[in-house]
Order: structure tokens, then C-alpha cells, then sequence
């Protein structure tokens, strides 16, 4: 009996052993973020596919979601961010991919001039209040939310103005300093500035759709061509519309994710 229980023991000694050895595996964590008024339903097939692949993801509601509203700053997305860095660490990821599609990938950028992450894949980035047409678009709410910070109104909420790609226009009621925040063209969303500030050894993807908008293709290739020297960066251009890029990008992702990001 005493053999008996000894070697059961044993067995479960070792099979401990392998469940701890299987925990422990190094794993890469993915952060994925959708784009302008957009919500995490509409990536859950790029999501289900990252996870598909063995990568710990994280599928998170940005505060540009149409639920949410603009309803945090900068600062506070990059919490945001660092929170569910943090969950995926905890799930034991060792090396961390950032993956944004449209203002996802503005978002994403941002975070990448402020904190070190493995990777950073940009897919059809949009957002760029620098822009020229976006400047003029949103001249008017930049001058009403300055008009309001400066008299000590920043945290009240007014209707600002908004664009989306297709020509889609609405206004939206948020805080007056979380609109400068997204939307004054020298704010931290400045997109062509933060191109500049990626943090060297970052390894970038930018993926490009075909069927993009002109006017917002040509605005973020040209600011790509700004990357600093000391990132890891690579440029590819999908089959695809603005809208469906993620889901066409699958491929290419994961076949990225695989040669670059080394356990």
C-alpha cells in the first residue's frame, strides 16, 4: 500500500510539474483597439484570431467608442492601456504587441511615445488633427474648448464637433479639455509629431489598405516616412478598405508577430 500510494504521489508530483512547466511557457499578449465609434464586437474575429494563435489577447472599449463618448483623455487611455498590459502580464506574458486599427492605431502611436512595448501594428491608422482639412473641420470647437478651458470650465461638457471617415460628421458632448486632447492640432494627438517619438528598439508595422481614403492614406504614408532610424519598422499594403483592413490583415499580422517578436 505504502508502494502504491508512494508512486501516486509520484505521478502527481509530475503532472504538477507539467501543468506549472505549461503556465510558466513565455506567452506574448496582444492589446487590440478599435477605431472611431467603433466598439470591441466589431474586431472580435481579428481578436478570436490572435487567440486562435496561442497569444494571450486583450480586446478593450477605447473612450472613442460610441458607448463612451470621448469620456477620457490621453492620459487616461494610456492608462487604459497600461491596465490591460498589466492583466495580460498577470496571465503570464512576457513580451507585449499593441494593435490598433484607425484612431486605435493613433491611440496606440501615442502610447508608444510614452511607454516601451514590443511591438506596435498600426492598421489603417486615422486620426491626424494636424491634417489640413481636419484643421479647418475642427477650428471652431478647438476655439470654443480653449475658450472654455481658459475660464477654469475644462471638465465641463459641450457639443464639439466630429469626423469620421466617410464623410460622417456628427457632434458629441464631451469635456472641453478631453476634446483638445483628441482634437487641437498641436494636442498629444498630434499624429504626424508622435510618428517622430516612437521610443527606440519599438518594432512598428503599418499596414496600409489599397482602398483607403486618399487625403488620409497620403497623410499618414508621409508621416510613416518621419519614423526615427532607431525604430524597427516596417510598411505593407493590403487588399482592402478602411473599414475591413483589420480582418485582411490577419496574415500578415500574425506572420509579423512570429518573425519579430522573439521569446
Amino acid at each position: 500500500m505504502q508502494r502504491i500510494v508512494a508512486v501516486g504521489l509520484s505521478g502527481m508530483a509530475l503532472w504538477l510539474g507539467l501543468v506549472c512547466a505549461v503556465a510558466a511557457e513565455p506567452k506574448i499578449g496582444v492589446v487590440v483597439m478599435h477605431g472611431k465609434w467603433g466598439n470591441p464586437g466589431q474586431l472580435s474575429g481579428f481578436a478570436n484570431s490572435m487567440e486562435a494563435s496561442g497569444y494571450l489577447t486583450a480586446n478593450i472599449e477605447m473612450p472613442w467608442s460610441g458607448r463612451r463618448a470621448y469620456d477620457t483623455g490621453a492620459d487616461g487611455f494610456v492608462v487604459e492601456i497600461d491596465a490591460a498590459i498589466l492583466a495580460l502580464k498577470d496571465k503570464g506574458a512576457t513580451k507585449i504587441v499593441l494593435i490598433g486599427h484607425s484612431l486605435g492605431a493613433a491611440g496606440g502611436l501615442h502610447y508608444v511615445t510614452r511607454k516601451p512595448a514590443d511591438g506596435f501594428i498600426a492598421i489603417a491608422p486615422g486620426h491626424a488633427p494636424e491634417g489640413e482639412r481636419l484643421a479647418t473641420m475642427f477650428a471652431a470647437s478647438v476655439a470654443k474648448a480653449k475658450a472654455m478651458v481658459a475660464k477654469g470650465e475644462g471638465d465641463e461638457k459641450s457639443g464639439f464637433d466630429d469626423f469620421n471617415t466617410g464623410n460622417r460628421t456628427k457632434q458629441i458632448r464631451m469635456a472641453a479639455k478631453v476634446y483638445l486632447d483628441f482634437f487641437d492640432p498641436n494636442g498629444p494627438m498630434n499624429f504626424t509629431a508622435n510618428v517622430t517619438k516612437v521610443l527606440p528598439g519599438t518594432h512598428v508595422l503599418w499596414v496600409t489598405p489599397t482602398g483607403e481614403e486618399a487625403g488620409l492614406k497620403g497623410l499618414t504614408v508621409r508621416a510613416a516616412a518621419s519614423m526615427p532610424a532607431t525604430v524597427k519598422f516596417k510598411k505593407v499594403e493590403i487588399e482592402a478598405e478602411h473599414m475591413n483592413a483589420p480582418e485582411r490583415s490577419v496574415e500578415v499580422v500574425l506572420a509579423w508577430i512570429r518573425d519579430n517578436i522573439k521569446m
